[in-house]
């Protein structure tokens, strides 16, 4: 769940380390929608066999995940900029946080490059975990950066971000239900947090990963005060410059302010019982 941005000369040196590999890149067919992924192939570690199989599910899941989530957020099933697709062999650098995938973002003037890890040692480790889940949410984030990518966009908040990512699969639901059991007929004060958080930074902290929660009924209840075109919408108003509390005025029938007060009692209304959890 790692996204990170900035124009560093870190990231400068990895970006012209993707551009000399791509003889090691396997890309899609060319007449495939998703034409600008390409999957690293190469692997010199101690697991070959795992890492084969690993990759041969990546290859499928990736491209699916694109495909369901741009259809489902009304947008071409296209990347307007690549994305390298690696399966890593070494151990979340996250300190408590064991990563099992994470998507890096590097931006340059109007230009876009993505990198989508898997790793393989916690595939290893945690063979419990749903990797198609795993890599849905993160393709979530790899396929909305991508769509609102230009010279003038305006920053992705944490909420819209996290949330929206939760939301491809049963993931949010699925952690709601599970606050739920631990918070439930309460006030729900346990989940509540400041929407007006950052913007385009991703901290891996009690903040950011306890308030998944409320992100994920956040955007649910954007989705219903905005409707079915909400989505590409708030999309192409941040691609255009515009920020997502302006675009939240537009969109719905609330301006920024009233909207927050809104989440905060549909949260409670959740937790509540009053209403069912999304």
């Amino acid at each position: 769940m790692r996204y990170l941005e900035g124009m560093t000369s870190r990231a400068l040196a990895l970006l012209l380390l993707l551009g000399m590999i791509g003889g090691l890149c396997g890309p899609l067919a060319a007449d495939d929608d998703a034409a600008s992924i390409q999957f690293v192939e190469s692997y010199a570690g101690s697991h070959p066999t795992e890492f084969s199989d690993l990759l041969a599910q990546v290859k499928i899941l990736v491209p699916t995940a694109l495909a369901y989530i741009t259809d489902q957020w009304g947008l071409p099933n296209t990347l307007h900029y690549p994305l390298i697709v690696r399966v890593v062999d070494s151990s979340s650098k996250i300190p408590g946080r064991p990563v099992a995938a994470y998507v890096r973002s590097y931006r340059f003037g109007d230009e876009l490059r993505q990198e989508l890890g898997v790793d393989l040692e916690h595939h290893l480790m945690y063979t419990g975990e749903k990797l198609d889940d795993i890599l849905y949410h993160e393709m979530a984030h790899a396929v909305l950066q991508d769509a609102v990518t230009s010279s003038g966009a305006a920053g992705i908040p944490q909420w819209f971000n996290e949330g929206l990512a939760q939301s491809v699969t049963t993931e949010g639901h699925d952690r709601t239900l599970e606050d739920f059991k631990r918070y439930g007929h309460t006030d729900a004060h346990a989940v509540l947090c400041d929407l007006n958080g950052n913007i385009d930074v991703f901290y891996h902290g009690e903040y950011n990963f306890g308030c998944y929660t409320q992100f994920y009924l956040a955007v649910q209840r954007f989705i219903q005060r905005g409707g079915k075109d909400a989505l590409s919408k708030v999309i192409a108003g941040l691609r255009n410059g515009t920020p997502l509390p302006q675009l939240i005025g537009q969109v719905t029938p609330l301006n920024w302010p009233a909207f927050q007060r809104d989440v905060e009692q549909y949260t409670r209304d959740v937790f509540e019982g009053n209403v069912p959890v999304p």
